[in-house]
C-alpha cells in the first residue's frame, strides 16, 4: 500500500494565483461524457452538504448559500476512486468526509459574490484588480458562464470537483488540517505547512502537517490531483484535473477532459 505520510511537493506560489484551466479542451467522444451524477451518500461515503446547512454551521458563512443542493453528488467515476481512497484511509481509523461535489451555476455565483465582499472589507487597501485576483485563487469566476462556451465552465459544475476533508471514524470529529474548510487564507495551500516544516517552525509530528499529507496522499495516489492552494479540493477528468497532470509533467497525461458542465438528475436535489 502506497504511504499515507509521504510528504507533500512544494506547488504553491506564496503570492497566491488560479488555475487557469479553461484552455484545456473537452473529449465529447469519451465514453465518461455522459455518465451519471450519483449520491455519494449512497455509494457508502461520508458527506455534508456544507453550502445548504441551515444551522449557522457553516463557517465561513453561517447561513445556507443561494442554490445549494442538499445531495452531495458527483460523477459515478469519482465515487468510485473516493470509495477507494476512504478504504486507504480506514486502516488508521479514518474515513472521508465530502462536503460539497457538484455545485449549481447559481451556488457558484453565491460564493463568488461572498467572497468578493469579504476580500474587499478585509483589504481595502488592495486595487480592485488585486482584490479580484485573491478571489480568483478560491473561486471560479461565474459570471461569464454561458452553457453554449465550454471555456466558461466552473470545474464544481462538471461532477468532477470534491472537496474533501478527514474525520475520526470513531465519533466524525474533523481532523485538525490547519486551516478551516473554505478559508481564504495561505494557511489553505496545501503545502503551507511543508514549507513551516522546512523552516524549521514546525515539527514533523504536528498534526495540521500530518492530517494534509494522509488526505492528499490518498486522493492522489488513486488518481485525483489537488488544487495547490485548497488542501481540500480535488479533481478526476475535469480541465483542472488535466491542466495539472500536464503541469506536473506526467508522462502519458490525458489532452482533453471528459467531464463538461452538467445538471443534477431528477430524483436528486
Amino acid at each position: 500500500m502506497p504511504d499515507l505520510h509521504t510528504p507533500l511537493p512544494l506547488r504553491a506560489d506564496p503570492n497566491g494565483s488560479s488555475i487557469d484551466y479553461s484552455r484545456v479542451p473537452f473529449d465529447r467522444a469519451d465514453a465518461r461524457w455522459h455518465e451519471e451524477l450519483v449520491d455519494l451518500a449512497k455509494e457508502g461515503l461520508l458527506t455534508e452538504a456544507w453550502y445548504a446547512r441551515t444551522d449557522g454551521g457553516n463557517a465561513p458563512y453561517f447561513r445556507p448559500i443561494a442554490g445549494a443542493v442538499r445531495t452531495v453528488a458527483a460523477r459515478a467515476g469519482v465515487a468510485r476512486l473516493l470509495r477507494k481512497a476512504d478504504a486507504a484511509v480506514s486502516g488508521l481509523g479514518l474515513r472521508l468526509k465530502v462536503l460539497d461535489a457538484f455545485r449549481p451555476i447559481e451556488t457558484q455565483a453565491g460564493l463568488w459574490t461572498f467572497f468578493e465582499q469579504q476580500v474587499a472589507a478585509e483589504r481595502p487597501g488592495l486595487s480592485a484588480a488585486e482584490q479580484e485576483a485573491i478571489v480568483r485563487t478560491f473561486v471560479s469566476d461565474p459570471r461569464r458562464f454561458d452553457r453554449a462556451d465550454e471555456t466558461s465552465w466552473p470545474i464544481h459544475s462538471t461532477g468532477g470537483s470534491v472537496d474533501v476533508v478527514l474525520v475520526d471514524a470513531a465519533d466524525g470529529t474533523m481532523l485538525d488540517h490547519g486551516a478551516a474548510f473554505d478559508e481564504a487564507d495561505e494557511r489553505s495551500y496545501t503545502d503551507h505547512y511543508e514549507r513551516l516544516l522546512a523552516r524549521g517552525e514546525i515539527a514533523s509530528d504536528d498534526v495540521r502537517l500530518v492530517s494534509r499529507r494522509i488526505l492528499v496522499n490518498a486522493m492522489v495516489n488513486v488518481g485525483f490531483t489537488n488544487y495547490s492552494y485548497e488542501f481540500w479540493h480535488f479533481d478526476w477528468g475535469t480541465q483542472a484535473h488535466i491542466l495539472t497532470l500536464q503541469d506536473e509533467g506526467k508522462a502519458g497525461a490525458p489532452t482533453a477532459a471528459w467531464y463538461g458542465t452538467t445538471d443534477l438528475p431528477e430524483g436528486l436535489s
